[in-house]
């Protein structure tokens, strides 16, 4: 299908499932945002659109304010999203914001470096987590328009923006245009299930142009070797 990116994920002949949940393909020019407190699994769904998406054939760029190189990629293939062959053959281009920018740039400047990081931009995907950590000191509602028409020029042009967000970590009036400008929009959350105990559930709360039907909501759980897994959403007796 053109026009639209593939997130089927396809490992030993079984798919994981999360791609028919969540509509099976994203339309190129989508800005897909990701918004959850802390420890409720932005990462991993980062991590996992982002394999699938390079196995199938996509090139891919990642910033990420918590890892380094290193420990994203020990981080990957201990979840089965082994992405080290994409990185050797130039198909995934990887920043670590804790080694490139903290080390030699003061906080309030990371803006500016983020909308002339030209090559970071250069790829069909591009994924920031968290977009929140990274500019928290340097985006405002003064500036909020300089970054959103820049993700407006490389959407125009086709590419698909993943960012990550957390709530917590800036102004409201922020997050809230966000969660306005964007094409697809979900929100993880660690919550608590009667009879069950503490889950994880993934909301999909916005889906403008979605090409097959999807599920507002899918319990999650994350597994050694395996990755993101459904989990059932039935009350335990």
């Amino acid at each position: 299908m053109e026009g639209v990116k593939s997130i089927v994920l396809e490992r030993k002949g079984e798919k994981d499932g999360f791609a028919e949940r969540f509509g099976k393909v994203i339309p190129n020019g989508s800005l897909i945002f990701i918004e959850g407190k802390e420890g409720t699994g932005k990462s991993i769904f980062c991590q996992r659109f982002c394999y699938s998406l390079l196995k199938n054939e996509c090139s891919c760029s990642y910033v990420s304010t918590q890892f380094t190189i290193k420990s994203f990629l020990r981080q990957t293939a201990s979840v089965g999203y082994d992405v080290r062959k994409y990185l050797m053959a130039g198909k995934f281009f990887f920043i670590s914001t804790e080694v490139t920018l903290a080390e030699t740039l003061p906080r309030k400047t990371f803006l500016e470096g983020l909308l002339t990081g030209r090559k970071l931009f250069d790829p069909e995907i591009i994924f920031i987590d968290s977009l929140s950590t990274l500019l928290k000191e340097s985006l405002n509602k003064e500036n909020l328009t300089d970054l959103t028409s820049f993700f407006n020029r490389l959407t125009g042009s086709g590419k698909i923006i993943f960012v990550t967000a957390n709530p917590t970590e800036w102004p409201e009036e922020i997050h809230n245009a966000f969660r306005m400008v964007t094409t697809i929009h979900f929100r993880t959350a660690r919550e608590s299930a009667p009879g069950i105990g503490i889950v994880y559930n993934i909301y999909l709360e916005k889906f403008n142009g979605a090409r097959y039907k999807y599920d507002p909501i899918t319990r999650f759980s994350v597994r050694p070797g395996v990755g993101l897994t459904i989990e059932s959403s039935g009350v335990a007796f």
